[in-house]
């Protein structure tokens, strides 16, 4: 097997060297760019992707005009972070000129499906990340069974609001079974249960 890329970089790395990076990934796997050290995480399950996709579709019918979610794009903040959500919403002028990636400020909500290998920088690295960066909402899917979960049926939703002092306020715990209206960033009514096979 190959060398990657990363495993003969002994510099912190920048945004230009992490872009680079993921565009030679030869496996699917995605890199992700922390204070200048690269996280790998495998290419997500069937089921994640799911998640996701059908959590796009249904934010893109609640959206108003002039924001757009997307999956899996990258976010880079500042010369040595750059993280890639699961899914976000953007303004449509994060679209102008052909951009590749937005820019924080024009990012209004970000969202992470978590996954076994990536619990710990989903519940806390990377929501610190985001709330520094001042992205107004993030929300977490919690897909698996854990310690401080309950009984609720999964998956279970968190969401999130940025606050006045620059930390993330839980606003809502959605369990499955439960369809529920969401008032930030845009309302939108969602069950979580519609976001998997049941």
């Amino acid at each position: 097997m190959a060398a990657l890329p990363a495993q003969s970089h002994v510099q912190p790395w920048t945004v230009d060297e992490w872009i680079a990076l993921n565009e030679d990934a030869p496996d699917g796997s995605r890199y992700e760019l922390v204070d200048g050290s690269v996280l790998m995480s495998p290419p997500p399950s069937m089921g994640h992707q799911l998640a996701g996709d059908r959590l796009a579709r249904i934010l893109t019918d609640a959206a108003p005009a002039g924001l757009i979610p997307v999956t899996a794009t990258g976010i880079p903040m500042g010369d040595r972070t750059a993280l890639i959500p699961d899914l976000l919403v953007v303004d449509l002028a994060a679209f102008a000129d052909g951009a590749k990636m937005p820019d924080p400020s024009q990012v209004h909500l970000v969202v992470e499906i978590v996954s076994p290998s990536t619990t710990t920088t989903d519940r806390t690295l990377k929501p610190a990340k985001y709330a520094a960066a001042g992205i107004p909402h993030f929300w977490r899917l919690e897909t698996a069974r854990f310690r401080g979960l309950g009984i609720d049926r999964l998956p279970i939703l968190f969401t999130y609001t940025l606050d006045a002092e620059g930390e993330y306020q839980l606003t809502r715990r959605l369990a499955a079974g439960t369809t529920a209206r969401i008032e930030d960033p845009f309302p939108v009514h969602l069950d979580p249960a519609d976001l998997v096979v049941s």
